[in-house]
């Protein structure tokens, strides 16, 4: 018969062209890698993501061929995909703040999407090796393998599936044991900053990273914040934590009155966090933030660390509530139901103060609608419900003493708490960026100023919110306030969104440090027209703020907190942050490199035994302050 006659469902069809199968777990695996290169320091030697990628890679891939139909190129469409967006997530957040998040904190993309525009500041490699991904995701897909029909692949397939599970289960004891036997030999230092450590406390994400990977720590963090809870034993465990609790506050010497206790008490008490306001951007362009810290008390050695994914909102909520946000992934608004009666508002108001939240933003972002009055504010008063939202007046933080329904709200009877949350200089620090070309219209000769356009819309922007603070001194006085009123003001993190890191120019030289662990210090002071001026030079933390503000103000709280009274003479002064690394005296501490870090020339390191109780000082306080969230331990 001839072929042209030849019907067609009788021709031989042409079997579509397949990827080889190795490609699958490949993929995943260079999703791991992809990780590995941007998440772990050039030189650090460290293998165990790898080899923990390896064996999520066969594991992804057994489970992938263990589905019928098209079921497997589905189920790799998703995973493969999912897992390239985690990846970037994390990579991309790392380049920009050197941590890592949680599932959890991926909520508050949202709250970061004024600022995307920094992304067109990463390196175009990483780019580069994102869109290689996606496109090799999508030619597997294109040409998924033909998963093998009968029963013995089945089996081999569930079998690699069953001995990829354990092996992951069982390679952390492996490398726990090496790690004790090779780093930490006869040490107790090593047990609290062990491998072991940061994986079954779970302390810090790009710690956990470091021992298990990419693939192995979102399945943990999947395990230990969403699974966990749901389990039987989970309410012994909150028990059990709360003693602890109790049990850490026991232990401590109870702080008593000293020298500066009730020195501003039933004053007005003005809380300004002022977003972004480095030290370095205080000097010649910012006078009345200098008269303000030379005739108040000046916090010359003040550390804002970072816990769990969010900076803002951390340091917000640890000067309210005298904790940090969880370092364990706890997503911030999953603690808006706890009991906040330990907060600066919850007490001030008991002593008959009115408490408002004030800032620019929409009462959605980072759910301060919802999180102030938690906090005990009886409201968070969003300037966008006094003006249009896209008007100019938004970019003026004077706009609280411009607008006149603002101004009264701010000037109530009674006495008053304000917490003002300022905007004047958040990132970026580029000429086009909104708020700095608005700056630019009031200053135009900050354009050009140092020769570098970061440097010049930095001190812009110090000098916008400079111009804030003379505003607030002025209504005060003309309100015949002053004389009653404390300022306290602290800023909320280091200036992160400044490119320029190293080298000529640098953040780093700016600070006048040499090291990045360096860069979390940050201004704080109090002023009131009666206070005498002092410098304190004690090392401290953002949970010592409310203790101190507390015994400034004479409220003698039923409640223990972390921190402690900067005053308090039994406190030497601590800074412990989330990863373990720590800052005490003269000396910090490094634990993504094992280094000590001179602070100042000359300064004396601690000894062995010193660092091995330091250091679990940093761990018992991080578990501590996780429970202290998790377990609602101020609800009575």
């Amino acid at each position: 018969m001839d072929t042209l006659d030849t019907p067609r469902f009788l021709k031989p069809r042409h079997k579509k062209k397949t990827v080889p199968l190795v490609l699958l777990p490949l993929s995943f695996f260079l999703i791991e890698l992809f990780s590995f290169a941007y998440l772990l320091e050039p030189g650090e030697g460290n293998l165990w993501p790898l080899a923990f990628g390896l064996i999520w890679a066969g594991l992804l891939t057994a489970l992938i061929r263990l589905l019928p139909g098209r079921g497997g190129a589905v189920a790799y469409g998703i995973l493969y995909f999912l897992w390239t967006a985690y990846a970037a997530v994390q990579t991309g957040y790392y380049l920009l703040f050197q941590e890592m998040l949680w599932i959890s904190d991926f909520r508050y993309a949202s709250e970061g999407s004024d600022y995307f525009s920094i992304l067109t500041d990463y390196p175009i490699h990483w780019w580069l090796c994102i869109l290689a991904l996606v496109i090799l995701g999508i030619v597997i897909l294109r040409r998924f393998p033909v998963r093998t029909s009968g029963w013995k692949w089945r089996l081999a397939a569930g079998c690699a599936a069953a001995i990829c599970a354990a092996a992951a289960c069982f390679l952390p004891q492996v490398e726990f044991l090496r790690d004790n036997q090779v780093q930490y030999a006869g040490s107790n230092y090593g047990r609290s900053q062990s491998r072991e450590a940061a994986y079954e406390n779970m302390f810090n994400t790009h710690r956990l990273y470091q021992v298990c990977g990419i693939f192995q720590t979102a399945g943990k963090d999947i395990c230990a914040n969403y699974l966990s809870p749901l389990t039987p034993g989970y309410s012994a465990e909150q028990a059990a934590a709360r003693e602890e609790i109790d049990s850490y506050f026991q232990s401590r010497e109870p702080a008593e009155d000293n020298e500066m206790t009730g020195l501003l008490e039933g004053k007005n008490v003005i809380l300004v966090l002022m977003e972004s306001m480095d030290d370095w951007m205080i000097g010649e362009h910012t006078p009345t933030i200098n008269q303000l810290m030379s005739e108040g008390i000046n916090f010359t050695r003040f550390y804002t660390p970072v816990y769990g994914g969010v900076r803002t909102f951390n340091t917000e909520f640890c000067i309210n509530t005298g904790s940090f946000l969880s370092s364990q992934g706890g997503y911030a608004f999953d603690y808006v139901t706890n009991c906040y009666d330990q907060s600066l508002a919850s007490l001030l108001r008991q002593e008959g103060y009115s408490a408002l939240t004030y800032h620019y933003n929409d009462p959605s972002f980072y759910s301060r609608g919802v999180f102030s009055p938690a906090m005990g504010y009886e409201a968070y008063i969003s300037y966008q419900d006094y003006v249009d939202p896209e008007s100019d007046e938004l970019y003026d933080d004077q706009l609280l003493f411009d607008n006149p329904e603002l101004s009264q709200s701010f000037f109530r009877e009674g006495k008053t708490l304000n917490f003002v949350i300022t905007r004047s200089a958040h990132l970026s620090y580029v000429y086009n960026e909104v708020l700095s070309h608005w700056g630019l219209k009031q200053y135009p000769q900050y354009r050009g100023l140092t020769g570098n356009e970061e440097t010049d819309c930095a001190y812009l922007k110090a000098r916008l919110v400079d111009d804030f603070f003379a505003r607030m001194l002025q209504e005060l006085e003309e309100a015949g306030q002053l004389e009653n009123t404390v300022i306290i003001a602290v800023t909320d993190h280091y200036t992160y969104g400044y490119k320029n890191y190293e080298g000529e120019d640098s953040l780093l030289e700016l600070s006048g440090v040499e090291h990045p662990l360096l860069l979390e210090k940050t201004p704080c002071f109090i002023w009131s027209a009666d206070l005498p001026s002092m410098e304190v030079d004690k090392v401290l933390n953002t949970s010592d703020l409310l203790p101190t503000v507390l015994n400034l103000l004479g409220v003698d709280s039923p409640y223990s907190y972390l921190g402690h009274d900067a005053f308090d003479a039994g406190y030497a002064g601590f800074v412990p942050f989330s990863d373990g690394s720590w800052i005490l005296g003269n000396t910090a501490y490094d634990s993504g490199t094992g280094e000590l870090i001179a602070i100042e020339q000359g300064a004396q390191a601690p000894s062995a035994q010193e660092q091995a109780q330091i250091a679990e000082a940093v761990q018992t306080f991080v578990q501590i302050n996780n429970r202290i969230l998790d377990t609602d331990y101020y609800r009575e």
